[in-house]
């Protein structure tokens, strides 16, 4: 089959670093510089550093809080502490002048002229110090800038003021009188053009330095809340310092870097930007952050997650690392879930489709171990065909707690407990992930073993009348599948349409891989007397995108029926099914959702927004507190209410901003934090290799 495919190119990661007190010796970072030699320099609560490279330095001699600090072409940092102004060369201190009152800012115009403002004053540096140049008529700056040759615009709450001319005057452009803005100023930046960038308690607005003003309302892409800091990148790039984070904002999209997440506190007070934009520094009252953007195939990202996959294994179960220590991942514990089954499964089957795509070897080892490791939980009950959802053993979390669903047994290793009341979740998890062994890494004694294994799963299943059972012979809470109760009791309304699906789906890979026909009888007895075909079609009930455990079910259920599936009558049903649920979850981007929509339909199913998901995915997965919810460019749904939910976004969050999870959880999330936890990315592999084995990436 030919399938759309898409060229990618290298893209940029985020790699974040943070500074605090212990790093630079004080929490308040309250200006940043670059000098021409590329060496980052930081005015703190407590002096003046500069970055080698590994480390902050400290410059001896400076104790203060550092307000401003500039770094002239020359190779002079100029610092201002307190009322004086400190002169450094070869990181030490050559000279020092006093100025009246504590620095807003060091800058120098287009003609190199070097200007230092305070709240009632303005600075001009004359070579060796800097000098008196006038009095600011409003005595309470907040932000100023400079351009041309001794064109100084200062901000204040009554005016923005622009000292010009040949001899030198401030002219008001105050509120009523002008365009400026009814906002108060907060932050100035002029441009190469002359132009000035205006931020106000209001956003953002550009000024040409005459009556032409364009404002927040001409812009949805600008965040409209106050503007702390402005900065400005040669690759197009603008940056915008808020109470809650920072913006950065080119033609192709807007980022927010939160509180957390990225930085160490929201209230964003300085910045400093690379001029090639390929990294930037924010200081906070909290702290320093360091974000680089390093430039990443696909290819190699993918060899970035692989070298961490080991962390993330338990037995070879595959799931998330837990109790770390200051986010170190050597440290901590692989988590025991209700779910190691279908966690483990995701990795099933992205080394699967590595080894299809690569025939490397490590690929099918990986797969046959985790692949062992379910087949361990299909097998170890007691019960024929009823498969646990995890075990533990004595040391590990919660054994012995006396939990009714834990159940004693033992193993070549020893005594253990495995967990019963086994979900449809699980079953989807062994039945995807023995399909795609069996087809790309069994071996015949593999085949055999999947054979008997899924067997006697679907038998156990049959034989209980379409439900799961457990060792004390009660039906499971959510594995029930028979036609009486989807489509005859109200009570199964929200599960009448995937566990159609999903029933289906089992009993099909069942006889792909026994090559038993009665599974293929039942299938199609479920499919035609009972309508199981019709109910497929409806499988995603509109849920205001509340609850997305279905909605991976039924992609996961899917992929077996749109690869097994030769009767087109069926299939038709199975193509629709799979349109209809598309067409709801693609306001996600979920690559997975994406790339086997692809797959079933050989169209281009938004392939650029589920590649540049893949782009945008953490290269970081640590749980870092997030809090989405304080953005005033979030849109709210609150049908969530509806369905017991409490509100979230409208529209799906980039992956790099969000609450780290795996590919197909929430993307409405606003704020979360799973403390000391880092999230495993099996469903980044799964997406990629997947899409590597159909050919709709190309590097």
């Amino acid at each position: 089959m030919s399938y759309y495919a898409l060229k990618t190119k290298p893209s940029a990661q985020i790699i974040r670093t943070e500074f605090t007190r212990s790093h630079v010796g004080s929490s308040h970072i309250l200006s940043l510089c670059y000098a021409p030699n590329g060496t980052l320099w930081a005015g703190t609560g407590k002096g003046l550093l500069y970055f080698n490279g590994e480390r902050f330095v400290k410059i001896s001699g400076i104790i203060n809080e550092v307000n401003a600090v500039y770094a002239a072409p020359q190779g002079k940092i100029f610092a201002a502490s307190l009322s004086t102004v400190y002169t450094v060369e070869n990181a030490a201190i050559t000279a020092q002048c006093e100025i009246k009152e504590k620095a807003i800012g060091i800058l120098a115009d287009d003609a190199e002229n070097i200007w230092l403002a305070t709240k009632s004053y303005l600075y001009k540096y004359n070579g060796s110090a800097f000098v008196l140049h006038t009095r600011i008529e409003f005595a309470d700056s907040r932000a100023f800038a400079a351009c041309g040759n001794g064109d100084v615009y200062i901000g204040n709450p009554q005016a923005l003021m622009m000292l010009h001319g040949k001899r030198p005057r401030w002219s008001n452009m105050m509120r009523g009188m002008t365009n400026v803005p009814e906002s108060p100023v907060t932050a100035l930046k002029t441009d190469e053009l002359g132009f000035v960038w205006v931020g106000c308690e209001d956003g953002l607005h550009i000024y040409d330095g005459k009556s032409e003003w364009k404002g927040p309302e001409c812009f949805d892409f600008f965040p409209k809340l106050k503007i702390n800091v402005i900065d400005l990148s040669c690759d197009g790039t603008v940056y915008l310092g808020t109470d809650i984070g920072l913006y950065t904002v080119n033609g192709e999209k807007t980022r927010f870097y939160g509180s957390k997440r990225y930085l160490p506190e929201g209230t964003v007070k300085c910045l400093a930007v690379k001029p090639d934009g390929s990294e930037f520094w924010v200081g906070t009252e909290g702290g320093l952050s360091r974000i680089e953007k390093k430039p990443m195939l696909l290819s190699e990202k993918e060899k970035y997650y692989q070298q961490f996959m080991e962390y993330f294994k338990r037995e070879n179960y595959l799931t998330k690392r837990e109790n770390t220590v200051n986010r170190d991942i050597t440290t901590g514990n692989v988590s025991i879930t209700d779910n190691d089954g279908l966690w483990t499964a995701v990795y099933v089957a992205a080394e699967c489709f590595r080894y299809a795509v690569t025939g490397e070897e490590d690929a099918r080892e990986n797969a046959k171990k985790s692949m062992k490791a379910m087949m361990k939980l299909m097998t170890m009950t007691g019960v024929k065909g009823f498969p646990a959802r995890a075990y533990r053993r004595p040391g590990e979390d919660a054994y012995g707690d006396g939990n009714i669903e834990w159940h004693p047994s033992s193993d070549e290793k020893g005594e253990l407990e495995w967990k019963g009341e086994t979900s449809s979740d699980e079953l989807v998890g062994h039945y995807l992930a023995s399909g795609l062994y069996f087809d790309f890494c069994a071996d015949e004694e593999d085949k055999k073993a999947l054979a008997g294994c899924i067997g006697d799963v679907t038998d156990h299943i049959l034989d209980n009348g379409y439900v799961l059972c457990d060792a004390d012979g009660l039906p499971t809470t959510w594995a029930h599948f028979g036609p009486d109760e989807l489509n005859l009791d109200d009570k199964w309304c929200w599960e009448k349409g995937i566990n159609s699906l999903e029933i289906m789906s089992f009993l099909l890979s069942a006889y792909h891989i026994t090559g038993n026909k009665k599974y293929l009888d039942k299938k199609n007895e479920l499919a035609v007397k009972y309508h199981y075909a019709m109910n497929i079609l409806t499988h995603k009930i509109d849920d205001a995108h509340s609850c997305h455990i279905d909605d991976r079910l039924g992609y996961y259920a899917l992929l077996p029926f749109l690869r097994y599936e030769t009767d087109p009558a069926v299939k038709r049903f199975v193509l629709l099914a799979t349109r209809r649920h598309f067409e709801y979850e693609r306001i996600e981007h979920c690559p997975i959702y994406s790339f086997i929509t692809a797959m079933a339909t050989q169209g281009h199913t938004d392939l650029s927004e589920a590649v540049e998901m893949l782009e945008e995915y953490p290269l970081d997965l640590f749980s870092y507190e997030t809090k989405n919810s304080v953005r005033p460019d979030v849109v709210w749904e609150e049908r969530t209410a509806e369905f017991g939910e409490k509100p979230h976004a409208k529209y799906a969050l980039p992956a790099c901003e969000r609450v780290a999870d795996a590919l197909c959880y929430n993307p409405f999330q606003l704020d979360g934090c799973k403390k000391d936890n880092i999230i495993s990315p099996a469903s980044w592999l799964f997406a990629y290799w997947f899409a590597k084995y159909y050919g709709m990436i190309e590097e």
